[in-house]
């Protein structure tokens, strides 16, 4: 379905992005950066997302629902694009070469870290044969776009959380990753 991947990427690369982020408290990670993938994927001709819950291993935002991604590491030569497919190929086990950009979406900070996270749009194989990281993953979710869509609660909601919220697999997905799933939905409108 090179079609729909190249329609997708050609929308992305018309997006105009605009970084500008809330300043909020200014904390200890403040300007820290770090990149994530918005994995896509095709399946019985619909587009499908892919979401991870992190493990409660990990510093930051233990046991939410977000994309794989991390922190720029000296590795990766100042490129966020590098972070990304990187933290991507050791979280979830998907080769670098297996992960096809389709281009970007706005920078945003996290509200109670301060870090800057960039979002890469990128189309994975599906089905594929995952190993994620226990260490960094507690469990691996997808679901098609529009059925993720269609989960959407903009006012009070079963999580008392922050809106929007969504839900797959009855987990929420909420705040920096509910922001960024909503911009994807927005931008892409035209292909949905």
């Amino acid at each position: 379905m090179q079609v729909m991947w190249d329609d997708i990427k050609r929308i992305l690369n018309a997006y105009e992005l605009s970084d500008e982020m809330d300043q909020g408290e200014v904390t200890a990670l403040e300007g820290a950066q770090s990149a994530v993938i918005v994995p896509l994927f095709l399946a019985a001709e619909e587009l499908g997302i892919l979401i991870i819950e992190r493990s409660d291993h990990v510093k930051l935002h233990r046991g939410q629902m977000g994309f794989p991604g991390g922190m720029m590491e000296d590795r990766d030569d100042g490129d966020l694009l590098r972070t990304a497919i990187r933290e991507t190929e050791e979280e979830l086990g998907i080769l670098s070469d297996q992960i096809n950009i389709l281009g970007r979406l706005k920078t945003r900070k996290t509200y109670s870290t301060g870090i800057t996270v960039t979002p890469f749009v990128g189309s994975i194989p599906f089905p594929y044969t995952f190993s994620p990281d226990p260490l960094e993953v507690k469990s691996m979710h997808t679901a098609s776009l529009v059925q993720l869509l269609e989960t959407v609660q903009r006012k009070d909601n079963q999580f008392k959380l922050p809106p929007p919220v969504y839900s797959i697999d009855e987990r929420p997905v909420w705040g920096l990753t509910a922001g960024i799933f909503t911009e994807l939905a927005q931008v892409l409108g035209p292909v949905l």
